[in-house]
């Protein structure tokens, strides 16, 4: 991570201090079995000692310091008298902030390492005046702790930036491996696997694969996969325990995976196997897929076999028998993946002939193929069909929901969206939100596409080993009506794209019209968000109402806005100069009610709140800017607006 970064990280985290504590181990003794709480920096300042952090072993001696998360077990063995602090503290990113945290970062609170400082008194001597000021009670003292804390972490990071220390990755990679080959009859899932270890999936997935050239669940796969081919040839175990031993509770999920990365299904394969008495084969050699507690490479590199080659179970002559064995063994290592390629840039989908279409000039009856098309993505070209039938919207739910399509997977982050209602009923989910997916419950689904917003391609090739994947970066629409007629263009649903769109241009002019007739032109509105800790203005982007205020019924902002938002899009300011950015009418994502604004010393001294000119509303209701979301809060805002009170 680059030295600024990690100092921004670090300057955007609320911190909350919840301890300061001093221990001391005689020679021999040991502490073990100490569950963090929550994050930690341990200082120790005299002694030696092991110390076991969730299974990762540091010699430390005289000065060292170690950063971990909540949960983890914490073991000491000191081997001579040893003294050292824990700093426990809780570190918390905005919810804006959470919301765009990038790929791959984690959360100081979050992140593990471990380090013998080149320069440990200076660190000392402030642990010192922090656990002074920490004993007494006084607000001071609680502000002059923090204030030392801070101090503290930038003289950590320093240090640390110094001697080039990154986080735990190989060995925490080695340990997950091993966690893997000792609970492949458990269910197992990146996040479960994040959580064990201390680490955000999406970045714990990153590392993994530069380390063992395969995503954790493709390597669970693979482990999975090797096992049940072991199991099939050398015992007798039925199916369904075979299932239930390496992971898989559903039996008939289970045959299915199992066909998709093999190719036969799992009595099949016993089948080819037992119908050649001198095949003996052990796939775990051959193929790399080691059950020893390793990071090596576990699948050979051939992605794109299976793409090319479903054709359901083979039907070969004895006399090939031999041959297949080396197939089926090449099979069992891969897993579905799309084809593309190039860097064009998104675009509206473009029509191809099907595979197979001059079939009538064959002699030979072949079954009919689906009508595809070719889409042009940030990431090359992708064949889909031109009428899916089974999509997840990964994102997007919005735009499939007006045109029709049907969708069978989304998120819940999506789903909880509060103008869906009655709309989602049959929608299964998939995760918790875009970087909480289930993979296996993907699989499960068997979509005929998948839509996911995302301009990282790791995070695209995880979804196309599934099904054809249309990645559409944040932002690449320029307005709700392009990116309908987009979705309706792709799926084949163009007539119910128009029919939607005309109905938006329709009820958004109506809308406009009605707050135009009652709402002076030269009115002001603000947008605001508050929290416990913050107090932001919005433009017309990141919801909040400005896209529906601004962009829709065409209202102006105050003129302090336009220095304010003239390089940002949105802008923490001060309680203190509220008055400054409060327009005529104001737009505020707030958990408190218009009462208790109007009680509050500050709120209630703005004209617009005595006007009852203050539209309160929660987070749930104004974060959404989905088309259909956009359509019904303009027509919510249209209904405050015209039937409140007109006070001048």
């Amino acid at each position: 991570m680059k030295q600024q970064e990690e100092y921004k990280l670090w300057n955007q985290l609320h911190i909350e201090l919840a301890d300061i504590r001093r221990y001391t181990l005689a020679a021999g003794e040991s502490s073990n079995g100490y569950h963090l709480p929550a994050s930690t920096f341990l200082f120790l300042y005299r002694g030696k000692a092991k110390i076991r952090m969730d299974g990762l072993v540091h010699p430390a001696e005289h000065f060292y310091c170690l950063h971990g998360c909540k949960g983890m077990r914490l073991d000491i063995e000191a081997t001579e008298y040893l003294e050292y602090y824990l700093v426990l503290y809780r570190g918390e990113f905005s919810l804006r902030r959470r919301y765009f945290l990038n790929k791959g970062e984690i959360p100081p609170s979050q992140q593990i390492f471990a380090f013998a400082p080149a320069q440990p008194v200076g660190l000392y001597q402030i642990m010192l005046r922090m656990e002074e000021a920490w004993g007494e009670s006084t607000e001071k003292d609680k502000f002059v702790v923090k204030t030392l804390f801070y101090q503290f972490i930038l003289e950590m990071l320093q240090q640390k930036q110094q001697l080039g220390v990154d986080l735990l990755p190989t060995e925490v990679v080695k340990q997950v491996v091993q966690y893997m080959h000792k609970h492949l009859d458990e269910p197992l899932t990146l996040e479960l696997l994040g959580q064990r270890f201390g680490y955000n999936p999406q970045y714990l997935a990153r590392r993994f694969k530069e380390l063992t050239t395969r995503s954790p669940i493709d390597y669970l796969i693979g482990l999975r996969i090797g096992k049940a081919c072991h199991m099939l040839q050398y015992t007798d175990a039925s199916i369904g325990e075979i299932s239930q031993s390496v992971g898989y509770e559903d039996v008939f999920y289970f045959n299915r995976i199992f066909k998709k990365n093999v190719g036969l299904s799992p009595s099949h394969f016993k089948k080819e196997l037992s119908g050649e008495e001198d095949v003996r084969f052990n796939p775990y050699k051959r193929w790399g897929l080691s059950m020893s507690e390793s990071t090596s490479q576990c699948y050979v590199d051939n992605d794109n076999y299976y793409q090319h080659n479903k054709r359901g179970e083979y039907h070969m002559n004895r006399t090939s028998r031999k041959n297949m064995m080396a197939t089926l063994l090449l099979c069992m290592a891969l897993l579905v993946t799309a084809c593309g390629g190039g860097n064009s840039s998104l675009q509206s989908p473009s029509e191809t002939s099907a595979p197979g279409s001059n079939s009538s000039e064959s002699t030979q009856k072949t079954t009919p193929v689906a009508a595809t098309k070719i889409v042009n993505t940030i990431f090359g070209e992708v064949e889909v069909l031109k009428n899916p039938e089974r999509i997840v919207a990964i994102q997007y739910l919005s735009s499939l929901l007006a045109v029709k399509a049907n969708a069978i997977g989304s998120t819940t982050r999506i789903m909880d969206n509060p103008y869906f209602s009655g709309l989602t009923d049959n929608i299964e989910i998939v995760g918790s939100s875009g970087s909480d997916v289930s993979f296996e419950k993907l699989i499960d689904l068997n979509p005929d596409l998948i839509v996911v917003m995302t301009s990282d391609e790791e995070e695209y090739k995880k979804y196309s080993k599934i099904a054809p994947t249309i990645a559409i970066p944040y932002g690449n629409f320029s307005s709700i009506e392009e990116e309908v007629k987009f979705f309706g263009d792709l799926l084949g649903r163009e007539e119910e794209a128009t029919t939607w769109i005309s109905d938006y241009t329709a009820r958004i002019a109506a809308a406009n019209a009605k707050v135009q007739a009652v709402i002076p032109s030269d009115a002001t509105f603000s947008i605001m968000q508050e929290t416990d800790k913050t107090l932001s203005i919005y433009g017309s982007e990141f919801g909040r109402g400005g896209q529906v205020i601004y962009g829709n019924l065409g209202r102006i902002s105050p003129p302090s806005y336009d220095e304010a938002l003239s390089k940002e899009k949105y802008k923490d300011i001060s309680i203190e100069l509220l008055d400054q950015y409060a327009g005529d009418y104001i737009i505020l994502t707030t958990e408190r009610s218009p009462e208790e604004l109007r009680k509050d010393p500050i709120w209630g001294q703005l004209e617009a709140v005595k006007n009852d000119r203050l539209y309160a509303w929660s987070n749930t209701r104004s974060y959404f800017i989905d088309p259909l979301s956009v359509l019904m809060q303009t027509e919510e805002l249209t209904e405050w607006l015209t039937n409140a009170p007109q006070k001048n």
